[in-house]
């Protein structure tokens, strides 16, 4: 038996018969998430977003009567109860994620990142699920931004709730860095600009950044599902690329408009402290919960 096969057996044991909510689960990864749980012999998934058009849009991709789509806040306490209701796991990623954005919607993105977190929590403590995933990114590790400040505190969270709330439930985060196909990303605006026949965009040609590609991050969410214990952090093992090397495969003609607020030439997976804690995986690390041990 190969690696992996024995670890889509595991991922197929985790998953069997359960009803799994997905917060943010009409965005980007999550309805990548959402579409390759599909494969997996779940019960029921429901997905849970403030996005009326992106839910309708992925009901419209699926069309399978074993998803749920649920409109709501994750801040709106009654909905979440309600989308939490027997369920089984819960990966969390609603959040508000553009840095620019949330550097000028500070109480925003301070209310959806950090208390839509307490919010996830708080429902657990009544509905009591078996597992909670938070997503996570490397803008939570040593953070300059206001949205890594926010992923920071919610990783905190989480590792809080993985020593005080278990059992009955286990927790755990899974950060990650760049992904290529998402909306909003540095790949968009630049097939935009080229698309209007102007230069794209760099902010600095030594700036680096890690990238994974979105089927990347489905196999890994995935594979974090069997191994949530109690506050952990997972973190795949992600290649880093400078901007300007990426910049150069999509044109020649670029411009360099100088970073952004609170921007860092090279961003790290995990900190030194959680260097020195890491356990090597072959494709990841996990990082113990030593915050509240």
């Amino acid at each position: 038996m190969t690696a992996k096969t024995k670890q889509n057996k595991t991922i197929i044991k985790e998953l069997k018969n359960k009803t799994i909510l997905v917060t943010g689960g009409a965005g980007s990864v999550g309805s990548a998430i959402v579409k390759k749980l599909l494969d997996y012999p779940i019960k029921q998934i429901r997905v849970i977003d403030i996005d009326e058009h992106a839910l309708f849009r992925l009901n419209r991709s699926l069309k399978n009567k074993k998803v749920r789509y649920l409109l709501g806040d994750i801040l709106d306490k009654e909905r979440i109860e309600m989308a939490g209701y027997n369920v089984d796991i819960i990966i969390h990623l609603a959040a508000i994620k553009n840095i620019e954005i949330s550097e000028y919607n500070p109480i925003e993105t301070v209310n959806t990142n950090i208390n839509g977190t307490v919010a996830m929590i708080k429902m657990i403590t009544k509905n009591k699920p078996k597992k909670f995933l938070n997503i996570s990114t490397d803008k939570a590790v040593e953070s300059s931004t206001l949205y890594g400040s926010t992923k920071h505190l919610g990783e905190r969270l989480v590792s809080w709730a993985g020593i005080h709330l278990n059992p009955p439930t286990k927790f755990a985060t899974a950060r990650f860095g760049n992904v290529i196909e998402t909306r909003g990303n540095v790949f968009e605006v630049w097939n935009e600009e080229i698309k209007n026949k102007k230069p794209i965009s760099v902010t600095d040609p030594a700036m680096e950044r890690y990238f994974f590609h979105l089927d990347e991050v489905v196999e890994f969410v995935l594979t974090c599902l069997p191994l949530i214990n109690n506050g952990e952090i997972f973190i795949p093992k992600m290649k880093s690329f400078k901007l300007k090397q990426m910049a150069e495969t999509f044109s020649k003609d670029y411009k360099i408009i100088g970073m952004r607020r609170g921007e860092k030439l090279k961003e790290v997976l995990m900190s030194k402290e959680e260097e020195e804690n890491a356990i090597e995986k072959k494709k990841f690390w996990i990082i113990k919960n030593q915050n509240y041990n």
